[in-house]
């Protein structure tokens, strides 16, 4: 029962997912580096695991229209925050940005002009990705940015990365709490359930900074003095 139960989770779905996709598709060799790395076994404890917590600061949430500013991204390792991880990217659009969206991001034409491409930028996360789990708050967003950049770049689709949502998780532990409570779910009002500090969001490394502490600490209200799988967090996840 426990074989059929491991089965049908996530993790083994996208396992196999995985496996059929290296031996079908021609993958860059970026990207064959990031998939041909171990996935977490079912029993694997989630303080063990290595992740990148990422953040996309865009001109909008639709990726066939809208372009990304910046990116960035910081590990957790061994359960720490490892700060000296920290990319902080802007990215060279060609196109101008929108006045009202420099105001919210603080993200100038100026910066971008100094800024990388998004080739450059997405080769320079893929090598940092690499043997990590994917983190990030509603991180439909940042899996929708990149499947559209490996779609236009490579036509490739749904490339089987490991997503952790810290968004889902936290939404499924409030389920559990109260089925009929509204629940402000977005990245600052989560925080501050957890009695987290204040951040200056709307930039995307801080954002990333404050996904991953706020990781940390919803594995801890999983936990519950227990030791928590890497299963459990990604069945919360989807």
């Amino acid at each position: 029962m426990k074989a059929i139960f491991n089965y049908f989770h996530p993790l083994e779905r996208i396992k196999r997912k995985r496996k059929q996709y290296l031996n079908t598709v021609k993958l860059p060799e970026v990207l064959f580096k990031v998939l041909e790395q171990p996935l977490p076994q079912m029993s694997d404890l989630a303080k063990d695991a290595e992740y990148i917590i990422l953040d996309l600061e865009t001109t909008g949430l639709s990726s066939e229209d809208d372009l990304i500013l910046s990116m960035g991204w910081v590990d957790i390792s061994k359960g720490r925050i490892d700060l000296a991880s920290a990319k902080h990217l802007y990215l060279n659009n060609d196109s101008q940005i929108n006045p009202e969206t420099a105001v919210i991001n603080h993200i100038t034409p100026q910066m971008l002009q100094e800024g990388l491409s998004i080739h450059d930028a997405m080769q320079a996360f893929f090598e940092s990705a690499k043997g990590k789990i994917i983190v990030a708050h509603a991180c439909v967003v940042e899996e929708n940015f990149i499947n559209q950049y490996l779609l236009r770049c490579y036509g490739l689709r749904n490339l089987p990365l490991l997503w952790l949502d810290t968004l889902c998780i936290e939404k499924k532990m409030e389920q559990a709490i109260s089925n009929h409570e509204e629940v402000d779910l977005t990245l600052a009002a989560t925080r501050e359930r957890y009695r987290l500090p204040e951040y200056n969001n709307h930039n995307a490394l801080a954002d990333a900074v404050s996904t991953a502490e706020l990781f940390l600490a919803q594995q801890k209200r999983v936990a519950q003095g227990k030791e928590v799988p890497i299963s459990q967090l990604y069945r919360m996840s989807h």
